[in-house]
């Protein structure tokens, strides 16, 4: 294999011994490219049998991704002359490396294993949305105070899960009272679950580590199935995760991890830190190596990234360099306000597109100083400044260029709002990461809950959405009996012998007292999912949709003759063009797959995909922004209390993961980074006034350029802006 391509550090990577190896990847450093490489090396040095080989991710971006490159590297410049089904002979077939992610992968074993546990392999998978009505229900049953919303106890159940905790062994830390009342929400929450024969996300893992603890010849098993481990953004793993890795690796110890404490950012969601801080301390014998060469940014962008990413003590030490050009300093620019601030980013971007390369444009001030606090206010304005003839936000033209390379981040959601406004109000496209995607339309989810139904008759929250989904005329009282008879029917009934037994359960139906017109619809629908199940196992996944769009009525129910409707059914369509990719394989098969990629699917990842064509800008928080990289990119909002948050201030661990929300931000840009901040701020119902961010106070004054009022010259609170050069590092 030709590694003239990679930098000295990649080759050391790409070739490091058996073992276990700690690889610390700096932003822009071409982690993937190493890892990548190094599965293809394992493979043709023959180090690892192929299929002996388990990479593991955390999107399904990134396990695309890299699927795609260790199969160029592979098949070589012989790629593009081989057709689809030679690829999937030849390199993804089962003694190929598998790849994927640590949910996706955990729910693979679990087909196989799960029956370990009393579930049966058909399990379905319930996302957020399903938990949260699940919840919903067992508060209800148990007369919790209304007080206590849903999402608190689905917070608390998740945190429990990640830290391998069942109901029995539950303490967060909950004062004694409410500990005990989610412990038992908790319970039944599970035991609901288990009696639909379902799982959630964060149940992929801990039933798949509680297999491997409990059962070792399953765990010994995968330990000889996976023998070399290699892992993406080690960084990110929670407790769960380094618990099923360690069990893995705990008799060959080949075990391969990249990652970058300095972007560890996802501490609210359950990752620790300290799995990548500590790693040596679990495998003595690792090897280190360090990726420092930036292949991103410009020197001016990762000067002003090192000396922010200072400011934490506790890290992985590593000093970013590049061969890029110096780039243009990074502008810092003081705004009045956060509208004022918004219309600086406004103003810079529709002169970019326009061709212009200052961003520094000065404007008239408007002459009413009122705030403006909606959309209605700014056009209410904007009409006055018409009739006064004064200067607007420049707009922008029809003709411009490509949007696509500009992002705005920001730390909360919140801060869109003045964003969006002056974006209408310039007539800039725009878009912002997290809408409604389209796995969460109705009609896609309406189709989705018949696919369950199909492989899984007992899935409650799937036959509540779609029993009446066209009509039936089955109310909630009959679907109210249906639920508790699905409810009492013995897991253990269906575990290991037939699991879709509808016959039975018609016949248990048809003893229950239902008006004549309701009984036959219920009859007629659990008669249709039986005819789902017993599709010819030798036909597609798209051939069971066009059976439920056909058998059910759906499409005429859909198309009422609006154009609502008309979109409603395109989206039907486009989901028949998805399922298109499963054809080739068995349809319950095609489905399972199906629907773990739907409930694995991550919104930024979409978004990402999306941004490609260039059309708008891209507004998004730093949280979603981790991962992707732009040509400009505008930072704003960097005030204490907001970067850093307000409420991490009196947190050490907390605050040093804002420091590295900022680092992640600063690193997103390859050529030109804007720094805003505002003197008052309005959120809440109220203005504040804040200090400008200590991120600001790291920045060497060789790499920043000023806008607005001088930074070093200070302001009327006596704070200084400008970096102090005898101080190394902010005590927090």
């Amino acid at each position: 294999m030709d590694l003239s391509s990679l930098n000295t550090p990649q080759q050391q990577a790409v070739t490091a011994p058996l073992g276990p190896v700690l690889v610390l990847a700096g932003a822009g450093s071409g982690k993937t490219r190493a890892l990548a490489y190094r599965i293809a090396y394992l493979c043709e040095q023959n180090l690892i049998p192929s299929g002996n080989i388990l990479a593991l991710t955390f999107t399904n971006k990134a396990a695309k991704e890299m699927s795609e490159r260790v199969n160029k590297l592979l098949l070589g410049p012989n790629l593009k002359s081989f057709s689809r089904q030679e690829i999937f002979t030849t390199i993804l077939n089962p003694q190929s490396p598998v790849m994927g992610t640590f949910h996706s992968i955990c729910a693979k074993i679990l087909r196989k294993e799960i029956y370990n546990l009393g579930y049966s392999a058909g399990f379905t998978i319930y996302d957020s949305d399903d938990q949260g009505k699940v919840i919903k229900d067992v508060l209800s049953d148990l007369h919790v105070d209304k007080r206590f919303s849903p999402s608190f106890f689905r917070n608390c159940i998740s945190s429990a899960k990640n830290i391998l905790q069942t109901p029995a062994e539950f303490s967060i830390g909950l004062e004694p009272d409410l500990q005990n009342l989610v412990a038992e929400v908790y319970g039944k929450y599970q035991n609901f679950l288990f009696k639909q024969n379902a799982v959630d996300f964060d149940d992929l893992l801990m039933l798949t580590v509680k297999i491997f603890e409990s059962v070792p010849r399953v765990l010994q098993n995968y330990q000889k199935l996976f023998s070399y481990i290699l892992v993406d953004e080690y960084q990110d793993t929670n407790h769960a995760q380094y618990v099923f890795l360690h069990l893995l690796a705990k008799e060959h110890s080949n075990l391969f991890v990249v990652g970058d404490d300095a972007q560890s950012i996802y501490g609210f969601r359950g990752s620790n830190i300290r799995n990548i801080l500590n790693f040596e301390a679990g495998f003595p014998k690792a090897v280190v190596i360090k990726l420092e060469q930036n292949y991103r940014s410009s020197k001016h962008i990762l000067a002003a990234a090192q000396k922010v990413i200072e400011l934490n003590s506790e890290q992985k030490h590593k000093k970013l360099w590049t061969e890029n050009e110096d780039g243009r300093k990074i502008i810092v620019a003081e705004q009045d306000d956060e509208t004022e601030e918004a219309r600086f980013v406004a103003k810079t971007i529709v002169r970019a597109a326009c061709g212009e390369v200052d961003g520094g444009l000065e404007y008239e001030a408007e002459v009413d100083e009122a705030p403006a606090f909606s959309i209605l206010d700014h056009f209410l304005k904007k009409t006055k400044h018409r009739n006064i003839g004064m200067p607007l936000l420049p707009q922008l033209p029809k003709e411009h260029g490509d949007l696509g390379h500009f992002a705005v981040l920001f730390r909360t959601h919140a801060q869109s709002r003045a964003l969006e406004e002056v974006f209408i109000e310039s007539g800039i496209p725009y878009q912002i990461i997290g809408g409604l995607r389209f796995y969460e339309r109705k009609e896609i989810k309406d189709i989705i809950a018949y696919i369950r139904l199909s492989l899984n008759y007992r899935d409650i929250l799937s036959l509540k959405r779609v029993i009446n989904e066209p009509a039936r005329g089955i109310g909630e009282k009959s679907m109210e009996i249906i639920r508790t008879m699905v409810m009492e029917e013995s897991v253990s009934e269906v575990v290991g012998k037939k699991t879709h037994n509808i016959e039975a359960f018609r016949a248990q139906l048809k003893e229950v007292k239902f008006g004549p017109k309701i009984a036959a619809a219920v009859d007629n629908f659990f008669l249709l999912l039986d005819v789902f199940h017993e599709l010819p196992e030798e036909e597609a996944l798209p051939s069971l949709l066009r059976l439920i769009l056909k058998r059910t009525g759906y499409e005429a129910w859909v198309r009422d003759g609006t154009e609502t409707g008309e979109t409603r059914w395109e989206n039907v369509q486009e989901l028949l063009t998805v399922t298109e990719k499963y054809k080739g394989m068995p349809w319950k098969q095609g489905a399972e797959e199906f629907l773990e990629e739907v409930a694995l699917i991550i919104d930024i990842e979409d978004a990402a995909e999306k941004n490609k064509k260039g059309g708008s800008v891209t507004l998004m928080t730093l949280h979603s922004a981790k991962g992707l990289e732009f040509d400009t990119v505008f930072l704003v909002g960097l005030e204490e209390g907001v970067l850093p948050h307000s409420r991490s201030l009196l947190s050490p661990s907390e605050l040093s993961e804002e420091v590295r929300l900022a680092y992640v931000g600063l690193t997103r840009a390859r050529h030109e980074l804007f720094l805003t901040y505002a003197r008052r701020r309005r959120g809440f119902g109220s203005t504040q006034y804040n200090q400008p961010s200590r991120i600001l106070r790291a920045l060497p004054s060789s790499a920043i350029e000023h806008r607005g009022a001088p930074l070093a010259s200070g302001r009327e609170d006596g704070y200084s802006y400008e970096r102090d050069p005898e101080v190394e590092e902010l005590d927090f």
